[in-house]
């Protein structure tokens, strides 16, 4: 929940309009793509956050699925986690994350971090069109 209300708060500093959707775990993530897939495909997120600590399936198990389904795989995938273990980016990055992004505990610094990430990802390299 302290994460929901840091990128919450982070998010309303921006000056893009960026809607935030949160899964309580891998499988309530996998429910709410589910969802979107089937009902309003063209709606798929512009980018998944995606916490490498995840209650249930663990955030590497719910890359690798992302990764191997058609129309979501090419959603770019930033790892935002409290690790800083070279060990974590690597096996995130063989699992083809786009990025991996260790939480700063200092609010202005993570702000700034969120705040470069979704810059980045919305106007210098934008995702492409989900296939379907």
């Amino acid at each position: 929940m302290a994460d929901q209300y840091l990128l919450r708060e982070a998010a309303e500093t921006l000056g893009v309009p960026v809607a935030l959707t949160f899964a309580m775990d891998g499988d309530h993530g996998f429910a709410i793509l589910d969802h979107l897939l089937s009902r309003c495909p063209d709606e798929l997120p512009q980018l998944i956050l995606l916490d490498l600590h995840l209650p249930g399936l663990s955030g590497l198990e719910v890359l690798e699925r992302l990764k191997t389904h058609e129309c979501l795989a090419v959603i770019p995938v930033v790892m935002l986690t409290t690790s800083s273990l070279i060990e974590d980016a690597r096996v995130a990055y063989r699992r083809r994350a786009n990025a991996f992004m260790t939480k700063h505990p200092n609010f202005e610094v993570f702000r700034q971090q969120f705040q470069t990430m979704i810059s980045f990802w919305h106007d210098a390299a934008p995702p492409p069109t989900p296939v379907r």
